[in-house]
């Protein structure tokens, strides 16, 4: 458990309608009294449950200041009721707080005429030496270890969330208009969705570790340069709230100047030294601490830390008498001796411990042994199933992706002034290795490596359903003048033999036997090939030799 001292201070504001702010301390917290002045407590704490919280609600005055005390009374009972348990569930805890609260300003802003109310809340809680943060909304936690700043929480707003898109800078998000528009908080009502706060942090403490709650004047509109040099002073808890606070307001700032400065002095305390609940309130006039008796082995919540009670001196020492008086006389060692007897006879045993210790001894043998043959005949199934987990995770550290849109940029580094090295279409493939901000680390299939927005990745290919376009037939479509040229080729035969076919065709034209040089002549067929072209030609010659004989023979017998 840690030894905490912690300041905080809550000043009334000095404009309207600005959020109003309040804080929960240790169970201590700012009512409708306290508001003309300032709120500053100092408190000592060793409880092994320490929880400090900062309230801003956006809204009207009154409608938000009276909001905040009635949070407060809520988170007072829920924090009381987990104090009994010695290890807190922190699951269970926060969905308490988130979902009582949440249905509190609900039924408030019902009551109120649906004057809308939203409500931010920061929360540390410091159970032991380990530290966890509850945030919804614009309130800032930070960390200061070894003069440097750490933060805790991150504004859950719509300009915000450009910022992690990339679409504006975070000098830009300051003046942005969207700045105060929260997209987490307490007070939505069920059709605006589930209230999702942020409990990612968890972390050990070390001595001498600094934390601090900020309101929405410290955290954002006093400069940040300012308010880190104040942070990392070698300062005490109250001194450097209240210069938080003077400086915000001397450069303007003139509402939400809330501060809960919280030093964790020691994180190793024993048992003995630590007090639940203790505190220095009473010391700022707060109440009076109930006395604690000296020999009471119970804390001021009637908290056991185990079985305790008062011993005697004769159950401190836990050796043989005997060996106490060996050097002294006979008569003195009998009495001694003796004595030594009696109390050990007079000190009573514990009901059936010697069946017990038998009982118990055997069945942690038989665990044992049952363990070890259970072992002995399955190692070989227990690591054939090691095997493909191990497959399976080398498998899963990469994801291949795809891209959503053409001529996305590849930058050299996560940072949109960074170099573009290269440009992807729309359904590349790229391998995901990691994110950073808005931008996620890939590579390329041709091997290069950056960086991309994370908006421009997909998990399914967006070329998948669009039209592809219609292949044409690469056949060309035959014409009639072509056809015509390519049968002209096919047939076309040599000059020798076009010559000697027309000399046959003219002498079978001069004679009177045109029906037999006719029958020679249809014999020749387009389709047939060059010999059989020969054979026709060679016939019809033939055929004119026969009937130029047979007209010469025929002149003489007509003279």
């Amino acid at each position: 458990m840690s030894k905490t001292v912690s300041t905080c201070i809550c000043e009334t504001n000095q404009v309207q309608n600005q959020p109003q702010e309040n804080v929960f301390f240790h169970t201590l917290y700012r009512t409708q009294a306290d508001f003309p002045n300032e709120f500053l407590r100092t408190a000592r704490s060793t409880s092994p449950i320490q929880i400090c919280a900062v309230f801003s609600t956006i809204g009207p005055d009154s409608l938000g200041a009276m909001l905040n005390i009635q949070l407060n009374d809520e988170l007072s009972k829920i924090v009381a009721a987990c104090q009994s348990q010695p290890v807190l569930d922190f699951d269970a805890f926060s969905n308490q707080v988130i979902n009582v609260l949440n249905i509190k300003v609900c039924n408030y802003v019902v009551s109120k005429g649906g004057t809308p109310l939203k409500t931010s809340m920061t929360m540390l809680i410091i159970e032991g030496d380990t530290l966890r943060v509850i945030h919804i909304g614009n309130t800032k936690a930070v960390l200061v270890r070894d003069n440097k700043i750490m933060a805790l929480t991150e504004e859950q707003t719509v300009a915000h969330r450009y910022v992690q898109m990339g679409a504006i800078t975070p000098e830009q998000e300051k003046t942005h208009p969207e700045s105060m528009n929260l997209t987490q908080y307490l007070g939505k009502l069920p059709q605006d969705g589930p209230v999702v706060p942020d409990k990612k942090v968890r972390l050990k403490l070390k001595d001498n570790d600094q934390l601090c709650l900020m309101g929405i004047g410290v955290a954002k509109l006093m400069p940040a340069q300012m308010r880190n040099m104040i942070l990392v002073k070698q300062s005490n808890t109250e001194n450097k709230s209240r210069e938080l606070v003077t400086s915000a307001y001397n450069y303007g700032v003139k509402y939400g100047l809330t501060v809960i400065m919280i030093n964790v002095e020691s994180t190793f305390l024993l048992p003995g030294d630590a007090v639940i609940n203790s505190n220095l309130a009473t010391e700022a006039g707060i109440g009076r601490a109930k006395p604690q008796k000296a020999d009471d082995p119970y804390t001021e919540l009637n908290e056991p830390y185990g079985d305790t009670s008062d011993m005697d001196e004769t159950q401190r020492f836990n050796g043989d008498y005997e060996d106490v008086y060996d050097d002294l006389s006979d008569k003195k060692n009998g009495r001694k001796k003796k004595a030594g007897k009696a109390d050990k006879a007079s000190k009573p045993k514990p009901k059936g411990w010697d069946i017990i210790v038998p009982i118990l001894t055997f069945l942690i043998c038989g665990l044992v042994g049952y363990a070890g043959m259970y072992l002995v005949f399955n190692a070989k199934h227990l690591l054939d199933k090691l095997k493909p987990a191990s497959e399976t995770t080398i498998e899963n550290e990469e994801v291949v992706m795809y891209i959503l849109n053409d001529e996305t940029p590849v930058y050299e580094s996560a940072s949109l002034d960074s170099a573009v090295i290269a440009t992807l279409n729309s359904g590349d493939t790229v391998t995901y290795k990691g994110s950073e901000e808005a931008f996620s680390q890939i590579s390329t299939s041709d091997g290069v490596e950056g960086y991309v927005l994370s908006v421009q990745l997909s998990n399914d290919d967006p070329t998948l359903g669009e039209e592809l376009p219609e292949m044409e037939d690469p056949t060309p479509v035959p014409t009639e003048a072509t056809t015509v040229a390519e049968t002209e080729a096919v047939y076309d035969e040599p000059d020798e033999t076009e010559a000697q076919t027309e000399a046959a065709t003219e002498a079978v034209e001069e004679t009177t036997t045109e029906e037999t040089t006719t029958e020679a002549v249809t014999e020749y067929e387009p389709d047939d090939t060059y010999e059989t072209t020969t054979e026709a030609t060679t016939v019809a010659e033939t055929t004119t030799a026969a009937t130029e004989a047979e007209t010469a023979a025929e002149v003489p017998a007509e003279t």
